[in-house]
C-alpha cells in the first residue's frame, strides 16, 4: 500500500476510534442538543418546559457515575441550564410515555441520578442549590429506544408537575415475585415481607369505592392457585397504615385496608383457581414501609417484622415508634438513597417519629422520619461501622 493511502487509511481508523470512544462515556464539554438556557430565582413562564427525545448510544451503569446512573443517553448533553444563585429549591423532572432517566452533571463536578420516582419516570430535587451550569442527560431505561419526552424545570416540588403514574396494571410483572399454592399449603401461612406504597392513588384508578391507598404501577407480589380453595384469606402486617388490593381470578377488584385494629385482609369463602395479583399501598403519599403479605387457610397469625439489613447490625427501631439521633454523620434526604439531596442535618439530641421503612438500600438501612415541627424525609440509622440513630424505649 503507497504511503499516503496507509496514512489515509489510519487516519481513518483513528477517527472511527475516537467516535467509538466517544459513544463509551458521557461528554460534559459537549454542544447540548436541546440548547443551553439561563434561569434566575422566580423565572417565567414557571415551570420551564422543553420537548425531547430520550435515549442515546451510552450505556450509563457501567460508568459508575453515581448511585442509580442507569439506562441509555447521547453522550453530548440534552440541555445545559445555568442556574444563577439563589434558588432555594430547584425541581428536574421528565414526563414520558416510556421509562426514562435522568442523569446531571452538576457544577461542582459531581454527579446525581435518578429512576423511577415520577411512575416510570425520574425527578430530581436540589436544596439550596448551587449556582452554575447543570449539564443534563436523559436518558432511555431500554437499549435502541428514543422516545418523545417532557423535560421540566421547576421551583417547586415534583408533585405539582405532571405524574406518568399509571394506575395499577395487572399485565405487569409482580416487582417482588410469585408463587403457587394448592390447598393445605405448607408452610402455613405463606408469608412474604418487602416495601408497600407507590406513586398512584388507588381510588383514582379503581372505581370501586373501597379501593384506597398509595400503590405501584406493577403488582407487589402475584400468587397462582392451581386449585380452587373453599376459604383463603389474603392479608398485610405492618406497623404503618397499609392497605391491600387484589385482582382476583375472577378479574375483580378487592380492597381492604386498617382502619380497624386488625390487619388489612380480604377474605375469599371461595377462591376460584387462577391468578392473584397483589398491591400492598400506603394510607399516606410517600410512606413506603415494610409489610408482611401472608396467605392462610386458617385463622391470622401475629407476624413480626423483619428490620435486618444485609452487613448492618441488628436493630431495635420500629415504624411506629421514637428514635433519637446520636451521631453527626446523620443527615435526612429526600429519597431513601445516597445519591439523594439532603434536606436536612439534625443536631444530636433530636427526636424523630419513625413513620416508614425499613429499606436496604446503598448498605444502610433507610427510616422515612417526622420531626417535631412536621418536616419529612429519609434518614439512614447507621452504617456497617457506626450507629447514628438511638430507639427510645
Amino acid at each position: 500500500m503507497p504511503y499516503k493511502s496507509a496514512m489515509t487509511a489510519l487516519l481513518a481508523l483513528a477517527i472511527l476510534l475516537g467516535v467509538a470512544r466517544a459513544q463509551d462515556r458521557l461528554n460534559p464539554a459537549g454542544e447540548p442538543r436541546y440548547g443551553s438556557y439561563s434561569l434566575a430565582p422566580r423565572f417565567s413562564p414557571a415551570p420551564f418546559t422543553l420537548d425531547v427525545l430520550s435515549g442515546g448510544d451510552v450505556v450509563v451503569k457501567p460508568l459508575a457515575l453515581a448511585d442509580n446512573c442507569l439506562g441509555y443517553a447521547a453522550s453530548d448533553p440534552d440541555v445545559l441550564v445555568e442556574l444563577a444563585a439563589g434558588f432555594d429549591r430547584i425541581t428536574f423532572l421528565v414526563a414520558s410515555a416510556e421509562d426514562t432517566t435522568l442523569i446531571v452533571n452538576l457544577p461542582n463536578g459531581s454527579w446525581s441520578c435518578n429512576d423511577d420516582s415520577n411512575g416510570l419516570n425520574p425527578a430530581l430535587v436540589y436544596h439550596n442549590v448551587i449556582p452554575g451550569a447543570y449539564r443534563i442527560w436523559i436518558g432511555s431505561y431500554a437499549p435502541d429506544t428514543y422516545d418523545e419526552a417532557q423535560f421540566y424545570i421547576s421551583e417547586a416540588g415534583p408533585e405539582t408537575l405532571p405524574t406518568t403514574a399509571t394506575g395499577p396494571d395487572p399485565a405487569r410483572d409482580a416487582t417482588y415475585g410469585e408463587a403457587s399454592l394448592a390447598p393445605h399449603f405448607q408452610p402455613s401461612p405463606f408469608a412474604v415481607q418487602f416495601l408497600g406504597g407507590g406513586r398512584s392513588q388507588a381510588s383514582d384508578f379503581i372505581a370501586d369505592g373501597t379501593c384506597h391507598g398509595f400503590i405501584a404501577e406493577a403488582p407487589d407480589f402475584s400468587i397462582i392457585l392451581s386449585e380452587a380453595f373453599p376459604k383463603l384469606t389474603f392479608a398485610v402486617h405492618s406497623p404503618a397504615k397499609m392497605t391491600l388490593i387484589i385482582n382476583g381470578a375472577d378479574g375483580n377488584w378487592h380492597c381492604a385496608d386498617n382502619q380497624s385494629a386488625k390487619d388489612p385482609a380480604v377474605a375469599f369463602s371461595y377462591a376460584a383457581a387462577g391468578l392473584y395479583d397483589i398491591w400492598v399501598g400506603s394510607a399516606e403519599a410517600g410512606n413506603y414501609a415494610a409489610s408482611i403479605l401472608y396467605v392462610t387457610e386458617s385463622e391470622l397469625p401475629e407476624l413480626t417484622i423483619d428490620t435486618s439489613c444485609p452487613g448492618l447490625p441488628d436493630t431495635a427501631l420500629q415504624v411506629g415508634g421514637q428514635a433519637i439521633v446520636s451521631h453527626s454523620d446523620a443527615a435526612i434526604y429526600a429519597a431513601p438513597e445516597t445519591a439523594s439531596t439532603v434536606i436536612y442535618r439534625p443536631a444530636s439530641g433530636t427526636a424523630l417519629s419513625l413513620i416508614a421503612g425499613p429499606a436496604c438500600i446503598d448498605g444502610r438501612r433507610w427510616w422515612r422520619v417526622e420531626l417535631s415541627g412536621g418536616a419529612r424525609g429519609w434518614i439512614a440509622d447507621g452504617d456497617n461501622q457506626s450507629t447514628w440513630l438511638a430507639s427510645v424505649p
